[in-house]
């Protein structure tokens, strides 16, 4: 039988979505057996100079939270993340970029607000998990080694920060709900063919679990921001990174009313302001249109017609229901896998928008807790259980592998964890 990695109990557990829309985080002060807290900041990151940010730090006042005034430097690097990156240093959310090349900034910034927030040391030992759209999967060990090598010591607006990884896992986008889906059929998921797709605002995607095995997922651009391309281009005086736009778009609704569309316009005669919001209804009605068939189009060539279940999933997929309800009327739809999200833990009022990232969080913990089990059950390993492994042991350890003799998978399948 082989045997079980182990790990010391981290200070931190923290499972985070790379959203275009929204960064995502479900974390624990596992180590306090206090109860897991959601972290969502602004996507838009920027590379700024260090005496900007000391300059910024001299001159500010008044009290704000540590996600609005989150910073971090690797290096000779430094970014401002979040807010800060989209309120004073222009940042946007570098939708066509790789999620790898913002995934350093942003996993490093939520790690120093998490810390403010909980009150943690700034040494920390952390079991982190994270999501990556399909097309990024292989990617996986490249991010590994890179977050690794910056999590030795960067620097954030409190000193710096040293955190070593006990524990890494990246997964598909969809792969939190799979996961989720799984534990509830059981075996029976060994009996049935079923797709996730997940609609968000960079990007969709679809995962496959044929009787059980799950293929490489396929990711492709049409996320909201398509859409809103195509509406941004259709109007006048709009622009994509405005924060007004997106909740404007969500409120006109299936219909697009243009009453939430008044507030984007810039005229001040309340004629014509009605009259502009109009033609930005308009124009909406003409996007929305265009981006659903360009979706569904995608999405039938990926998702057989014969499919026993589909997972829809996402804001965007939300934002759509009455149009992809209808379109699959005849199959079988689960909306974002059954998932309930706790009124307690949703403080920010995201709704759906974490189902992916809870469930991935649920699976990840409970992994952790096993390993934690297991670790205190074992009289052969107590000699062994407060040291912390060595760096060139833990690469394969962080990349996922529970078991020292690894399976073989075909590549780009999923690693997933044995026991939920």
């Amino acid at each position: 039988m082989s045997k079980i990695a182990r790990i010391p109990p981290p200070d931190l557990v923290l499972a985070i979505d790379l959203g275009g829309s929204k960064t995502k985080a479900i974390a624990v002060a596992y180590a306090s057996g206090a109860k897991p807290v959601l972290l969502c900041m602004e996507p838009e990151v920027a590379d700024v100079s260090y005496a900007s940010l000391q300059d910024y730090e001299q001159n500010k006042s008044g009290t704000s939270e540590p996600e609005d005034t989150c910073w971090i430097g690797v290096g000779d690097d430094y970014h401002a993340v979040g807010f800060l990156a989209q309120h004073k240093y222009g940042g946007n959310s570098l939708l066509k970029q790789l999620k790898e090349a913002s995934a350093i900034p942003k996993i490093c910034g939520a790690l120093w607000v998490l810390r403010e927030k909980l009150g943690l040391d700034n040494k920390l030992k952390v079991a982190l998990t994270v999501l990556l759209p399909p097309s990024e999967y292989q990617d996986k060990e490249s991010l590994l080694v890179k977050l690794t090598s910056a999590l030795e010591c960067f620097r954030t607006p409190t000193g710096e920060m040293r955190v070593k990884l006990l524990l890494f896992d990246a997964k598909s986008e969809g792969a939190g709900m799979y996961l989720h889906r799984r534990a509830v059929l059981g075996d029976d998921i060994n009996n049935r063919a079923l797709a996730i797709a997940m609609v968000g605002y960079r990007n969709a995607s679809v995962l496959m679990s044929v009787r059980g095995t799950v293929s490489p997922g396929l990711t492709s651009e049409f996320g909201m921001a398509w859409m809103v391309d195509a509406f941004v281009r259709r109007t006048s005086g709009l622009h994509k990174e405005d924060p007004r736009l997106i909740p404007a778009i969500v409120e006109a609704g299936a219909s697009c009313l243009h009453e939430p569309l008044t507030r984007l316009v810039r005229k001040k005669n309340p004629l014509e302001i009605e009259a502009e919001a109009i033609r930005m209804a308009e124009a909406l009605k003409l996007s929305r249109d265009d981006y659903f068939r360009a979706l569904v189009r995608w999405l039938s060539q990926q998702i057989p017609v014969d499919i026993d279940e589909i997972i829809f999933c996402g804001g965007t997929a939300e934002y759509l229901k009455e149009e992809l309800v209808a379109h699959w009327s005849h199959t079988y739809v689960i909306w974002n896998g059954g998932i309930e999200i706790p009124p307690q833990l949703d403080t920010a009022g995201m709704g759906s928008r974490i189902g992916d990232v809870l469930a991935l969080y649920k699976a990840f913990i409970t992994r952790i807790n096993l390993l934690q089990n297991r670790k205190q059950t074992s009289n052969a390993d107590e000699s062994t259980s407060n040291k912390s492994f060595p760096v060139d042991q833990q690469h394969k350890l962080l990349v996922g592998a529970v078991h020292s003799k690894e399976r073989k998978k075909p590549k780009g399948f999923l690693d997933m964890p044995e026991k939920l």
